[in-house]
């Protein structure tokens, strides 16, 4: 089996190579991306026979699809997806291969569901949001569905509320501030943070203002209140889930309200057309580390009960037997590597099960719609820390009346 990983040579997509290496069943995999240094660079230091390195301009089409024509499966980490997504999928089906991402843009999920009888015509699979959220959020919330009679409305969420803030001098040397590169990731945080996002309401589609309003969530340590902010779950749930009438996605910040009030004033910057995207990313950490500056003494804070163990969490409310009853799903751990490991790792999983056929469905899917929860949890314990014998080690429930 012959796969192309598209941008192979980024964070997320480090991550999804080298375990699908692990995995095995590859027979060639050909590493392509812009960055030709990078990608070569990566290509050596995994020192596998079977790996080869390509550059690529995914927006040179003729280019793409002859690559595409190399293999059997693509596996597709460059983003920004809002950007990229709805030409590489044009470009698979157009040569009829299968396909697995990532994205976690709405409007380029919208606009690729509606590719769907292509995609079956071609014989294609087209597998999106395979990665934390989407993805891991999808599967939970498919798992919560099925504890229930009838499904009405499904939270996912990412992030996390409450615990201890960190201090001035500790945020300052967070990840979250470097200022080195400038993530695909952020870039798309800062688009979703500025424009309207998609809420599924009473059985239709609404659109509402990100990190204006949001709801409470419940967690094994209490609950806690998320913001709106505009990934894909919303949108392909109440297509693969039967009878849901409500879904929304939200977030919860770990440096508190100086974040939200950061990422407000950036929207709407770049709503007024004073920032780019990329311009926008390019100045989140300097000015959310000011405002944490001014804000917050240089000792930790008591922000109430840690909400979002794992950062990655789902619940569905609806009808078992006679009652009304919710249930929430959360991780416990994720493997190593922060979001390059929630992500990349759903990934590479969702990769092989494509390689193997164990999805066989064909057309346009989200993971809630080809991925049984169980053997997934059984199947991403193994790459967690302390190794995890049993599912319930990875994941927490919560049940409410």
């Amino acid at each position: 089996m012959k796969l192309l990983a598209l941008g192979g040579s980024g964070n997320m997509g480090q991550t999804a190579v080298r375990t699908i290496l692990d995995i095995g069943g590859i027979d060639q995999l050909i590493i392509a991306d812009y960055d030709a240094d990078r990608t070569n660079m990566f290509v050596e230091s995994l020192n596998d026979k079977r790996v080869q390195a390509r550059t690529i301009d995914v927006t040179n089409t003729g280019a793409l699809e002859a690559l595409m024509q190399e293999s059997d499966v693509i596996m597709n980490t460059v983003g920004p997806y809002y950007r990229y997504v709805v030409p590489i999928v044009q470009a698979v089906i157009k040569t009829g291969r299968h396909y697995i991402d990532i994205n976690d843009d709405y409007r380029p999920t919208q606009e690729i569901l509606e590719m769907d009888d292509a995609a079956r015509s071609a014989g294609s699979t087209i597998l999106l949001g395979m990665g934390a959220s989407p993805g891991i959020t999808n599967i939970l919330a498919r798992h919560a569905a099925n504890q229930l009679d009838e499904v009405n409305y499904i939270q996912t969420a990412w992030g996390a509320v409450g615990g201890i803030l960190p201090s001035r001098s500790e945020a300052l040397q967070s990840e979250e501030f470097s200022e080195e590169r400038i993530a695909a990731a952020t870039v798309h945080f800062m688009h979703i943070v500025a424009w309207k996002i998609p809420l599924f309401r009473g059985g239709r589609f609404i659109e509402v203002n990100p990190l204006e309003d949001g709801e409470e969530m419940t967690f094994p340590e209490g609950k806690g209140f998320f913001y709106y902010i505009g990934h894909a779950e919303p949108v392909t749930l109440p297509r693969f889930i039967k009878g849901l009438k409500g879904a929304c996605n939200l977030f919860g910040s770990w440096f508190g309200p100086e974040a939200y009030n950061v990422l407000r004033s950036l929207g709407a910057r770049i709503r007024d057309g004073k920032l780019s995207d990329e311009q926008a990313a390019g100045q989140f950490a300097r000015e959310l580390r000011e405002a944490i500056a001014k804000q917050r003494p240089d000792e930790p804070q008591d922000a109430g009960p840690w909400l979002g163990v794992g950062g990655l969490h789902a619940s569905a409310s609806g009808k078992k037997g006679s009652k009304r009853v919710k249930y929430g799903y959360g991780l416990k751990t994720a493997p190593p590597g922060g979001m390059a490991g929630e992500t990349g790792v759903p990934l590479a999983i969702g990769t092989d099960m494509i390689i193997k056929g164990e999805i066989r469905q064909r057309g346009v899917l989200a993971p809630e719609a080809c991925i049984e929860p169980l053997p997934f949890f059984d199947r991403f314990k193994q790459y967690c820390p302390g190794s995890p014998q049993s599912i319930n080690e990875v994941i927490y429930e919560v049940e409410e009346s």
